[in-house]
Order: C-alpha cells, then structure tokens, then sequence
C-alpha cells in the first residue's frame, strides 16, 4: 500500500491537465514571489489540486521545529471537527497516513481507514467526518529534511490512480516550495528584525560604510555622536570627520583588512563633531563580504572615550598625588632620621674632642698621653669631617650638583686602593679579602668617587661578613659595561630590608643592636648608590643563593654608555 515518491513532467498528463497544472503552478509561484503568508499559498495548492481530482479534499500538516508532532497547516474544505482531532499528533509507525508518512519518509495509502491498523487512533474522528480514504505523502524540504505532508481524502474506499499520483506528487512539490520560502523569508525577517534592534538601539555610534569610506548608513547614537544629522552624513567620506593620531599609517589597517589579514581593527582616534569639537574615541572596523565573499561593505563602530579618559587622568592624578604625599611623608621621617642621626653621631666625636682638649689644657701629660690625647682628637674629628663630607654628597646628587671628573679608570688599580685603606679593620675581624679583576679592565668614571663608593661597598661587606670569614671582589667585561661583584659570607640581607637598602638610615637588624660590632650611621650605602647613578651606573643588592650579601655594580666602559 506504499510507494516511493517519484517525479512528473507536463509530458507525462494530458493536454488538459497539464494546461490546468500550468495555470495553477503560475499561480502558487506568484503568491510565493509575492511573499504571500504561507496559509494563503497553501490553501491555494489544495484548491488546484481539489480542482484537478473531483471528490478529493485535501490537507497539508506542518512538522514542528521537535520533528516529532504535525500540526495544522492548510485544509480549506475538512471539517474543523477532525482537523482538532488529528492537530498535534505525533509521528510514527501507527500514526494515520499522515503521521506515518512523515516517519516512514514515504507515500502512505490507506484504501479504507475503518480496517487499515495504522488508523486505530485517529478511524473515529475521520469516520464522523466522512472521510474513508486517505493517503499522504512527505514534503521534504531541498536540503531533504521533512517538513510536513501532504494528504488527499475522499468519502468512500479508494485507491489513487498514476494520474493523481503524479498530480500530488507536483503539488507536493510545491507545497515544499512555498514552505521553504515561508521558512527562508521568517529567518529574513527575523535577521532584519534583530540588525534593525541592533543597528538602531546600539549605543554606540554605528556606521556603514562603501568600500571607498563614505558613509551609506548610520544609526541615532551616530548622529547624536557627531552632532551631524543623518542624510548629512550618507555619503560623506568618513576621513573628513575621523582621523588616526598617526596620519601616515591612515590607510595600512583598512589595506589589511581588506586583504583579509585581520578580522576587525581597533583604533584610537579622534572625531571632529559638526560643532568642531574634538572628540577622543575608539573605532572598530570589521569588514562585511557579499554572496560571492567578496569585499561589500564596511562596518564602524565608535565609543566615545572622552569620560574614561578624563577618569582615568583623574585617577592618575589622585595616585599622582597620594604618591607624592606618601613621598613627603617618607622624605619628612628621613629628615627627622637625619637630625636624629647626624645629632647622636655629631654629639659623640665633639664630646672626645671636647674632653681631650680639656685634658690637654688642665693636665700636665707626658709625651706619650699628649700624642694619644691628640690622636683621638685628629680621629673625631675625622669621623666630623667624613660625615658632614656624606651629608652634602647625597645633598648634591639630590640636586644634581655633584661635579665629576671623567677619566678612563683602571679598576684594578682603585680596588687594589681600597683593600690597602680597609686592612686595618679587616685584620681586626680576621676578614680575608680575595681579589680577581683583571688589570685590562677600565671603566669611565670619576676616579676619586669611585674610590668612594668601593670603600662603601667593601667596608660593609667586612662589616656584615663572619669573623674569620672571607670577602670577594670579582670584576668581568658585560657589554658595553664592566661588572663588579662583592660577596660576602655573612648571613645576608633580610628580604623585608632589600627594597629599602639604599634609603638613608634604613639599617639592618644587626645595625640597630648596640650589642654588635657594627657601626657606622646608615648613609653609605645610599651614598654610593647615588655617586653610581651620577657615574651612570647602576648598583643592585641581593642574596647570594650560597648565602651573605651581593652587591653588583655597572659601570660604563670608556667611549660607552649605559
């Protein structure tokens, strides 16, 4: 009771059915040009088709988007009792000849539904309603899928002849067309609906453009944008409103992506409004291609970036101006560290010069007492002269006063210096200090503040080592700079202390204990990390991952700079 779907040509009816089938195909196909609602074209495809088979009524059902129930989609002349009936029925092996169609994917001829088993569920309703016969067929769509079928009904027991099959089968045919249609312009009107909502209610401005940049469209936030109104802007070019900050490469990102090198460019430019104002924005480019793939149009989209960036230069200066508080803060408690220090190692020298010079002027003392009275006079006043000599130092490098003499230094030469002047107090701690430098090795510099910060670097390194331990100086070519390194064997910089080890008066634990024996008064490392950035160079401490402190200082080679 089944048969295949097959196809027909005018050729195969007669004279006056295929003039009738001509008549009624130009029809449906001009509702379908039309753009007629889908019920409308459909109701005209059974009508024809009732025409052509005196007796048959017909229906057209429509599959769901699930593709698991058939709905009512066309059926002018049957009873509305049965069309609720069998609306929303579900496909499958038992389901009418409609329903069993759209499963089976196939012609389905039921020649008397009162003894046809795959009628059970719906033979009361098509009884009632006067309907013996009936047989459907699939509508598939181009792309094969089914959706919907096509039925033919009569009031008594009946077969259909190869005539009205060929006849179904174009109708069919064209019930597949008109769906399709209906399917492809819904998605068209819906895609229009949602560019519409989309173009239209973008907040931001929107523009299309021709491939040579003129505008052909754009959107309110546009207009409200550029203070131009809309037909003021189609056919503008849109380098007469939008410029890039780098006028020389205005054309290169659109050049790439018309290649197709890139899918959008982003960029920041500025936007002349009708009112000549400036505007700061970001413009996105994408490019739209046409049915072949080729280059159609251009798509714009602007933000005005005039509020965050007038945020962000606001948040720029609070940070600015919390930095430069927190910065007078810090600077206000080095001063107060400053008086605090310098008072405690002023105060100490002047009270031995005072003491001694009392002794010497009250007392009658031997050669020997007078001689040592005035060594530790000349000593104070020594250690007077080196720290007001440290205080104006940082003073001029802060200034940028600090005059320098520029010379091709030996560094062999200075470090060979600075371990003779340090002996004394090496020998006091049992410190062995090893030297590799190579004699070759020269560096631009000023020679006697080099000297100076050496004496800094190396000192601290005797000072802070292990007793009996041992002190390295290695010196090697790094580029265009020479790179010195002094290792220490003690037990290093605590890290909360290596972001402040050269800030004045930030002195580690060990500094602080009086129990130790390390002096001194917390300006020498800040001192020779200042001469090293007036001699352009860099000075950086670590920890060595063999344990103590690392101190690595570049300097420039002659005819170089870092």
């Amino acid at each position: 009771m089944t048969a295949p779907i097959t196809g027909s040509t005018e050729s195969e009816f007669d004279a006056s059915d295929a003039s009738a089938l001509l008549r009624r195909q130009a029809q449906v196909l001009e509702l379908v040009a039309a753009a007629a609602p889908v019920e409308q074209t459909l109701d005209a495809i059974i009508l024809a088709l009732e025409d052509l088979i005196p007796g048959a009524r017909c229906s057209v059902l429509l599959l769901d988007p699930t593709k698991s129930t058939l709905r009512h989609g066309a059926a002018p002349n049957l009873p509305e009792k049965y069309l609720r009936a069998i609306n929303g029925m579900l496909i499958g092996p038992s389901a009418g000849s409609c329903g069993t169609a759209a499963f089976l994917r196939e012609r389905v001829v039921a020649i008397d539904v009162r003894s046809d088993e795959r009628w059970t569920e719906y033979r009361r309703a098509a009884v009632e309603s006067g309907l013996i016969s009936c047989w459907s067929s699939p509508i598939a769509a181009p792309r094969g899928d089914i959706v919907g079928t096509f039925a033919v009904y009569h009031a008594d027991p009946h077969e259909p002849t190869p005539r009205e099959k060929r006849l179904v089968d174009r109708f069919t045919y064209l019930a597949s067309v008109a769906i399709e249609n209906s399917h492809l312009l819904g998605d068209l009107v819906e895609s229009e609906k949602l560019f519409r909502r989309s173009f239209e209610d973008n907040p931001a401005g929107v523009a299309l453009l021709r491939l040579d940049r003129t505008v052909e469209r754009v959107n309110k936030a546009m207009t409200q944008l550029t203070r131009y109104r809309s037909e003021e802007m189609v056919g503008r070019p849109l380098d007469s409103i939008l410029q890039p900050h780098d006028r020389d490469a205005e054309h290169e990102p659109i050049a790439r992506l018309l290649a197709g090198d890139t899918g959008c460019i982003t960029q920041q430019m500025q936007l002349r409004c009708r009112t000549g104002q400036l505007l700061e924005v970001e413009a996105t480019t994408s490019l739209i291609r046409g049915r072949e793939g080729q280059p159609s149009r251009l798509a714009l989209n602007l933000i005005d970036l005039t509020e965050r960036l007038a945020a962000e230069a606001d948040r720029r200066a609070r940070q600015e101006a919390e930095v430069a508080r927190q910065t007078a803060e810090e600077h206000s408690r080095a001063k107060s560290a400053l008086l605090t220090s310098v008072s405690h190692e002023v105060r100490t020298p002047l009270q031995a010069i005072k003491g001694f010079a009392e002794l010497l002027s009250t007392l009658d003392l031997d050669e020997t007492r007078r001689e040592e009275a005035l060594a530790r006079i000349n000593l104070a006043a020594d250690h007077l002269l080196d720290l007001v000599t440290d205080v104006l130092d940082i003073s001029r490098i802060e200034a940028g006063a600090l005059t320098l003499h520029w010379e091709s230094v030996p560094v062999a030469d200075i470090v060979e210096e600075v371990i003779e002047l340090l002996t004394t107090l090496a020998a006091d701690r049992n410190v062995n200090v090893q030297c590799l430098v190579d004699r070759s090795l020269l560096v631009r510099a000023d020679r006697r503040r080099l000297r100076q910060v050496l004496l800094n670097l190396v000192s601290n390194a005797i000072r802070h080592g292990r007793r009996c331990g041992q002190v390295e100086i290695y010196c090697a070519p790094a580029g265009s700079a020479i790179e010195l390194e002094i290792h220490d064997d003690g037990p290093g910089i605590p890290p909360e202390y290596l972001p402040r080890m050269f800030t004045p008066f930030a002195r580690g634990e060990g500094e602080n204990d009086p129990s130790t024996d390390v002096d001194g008064y917390g300006l020498g490392l800040m001192l020779a990390h200042g001469l090293t950035t007036a001699m352009h160079g860099d000075l950086k401490a670590t920890n060595s991952s063999t344990g103590g402190a690392s101190f690595t200082l570049l300097l420039p080679r002659p005819g170089h700079e870092l």
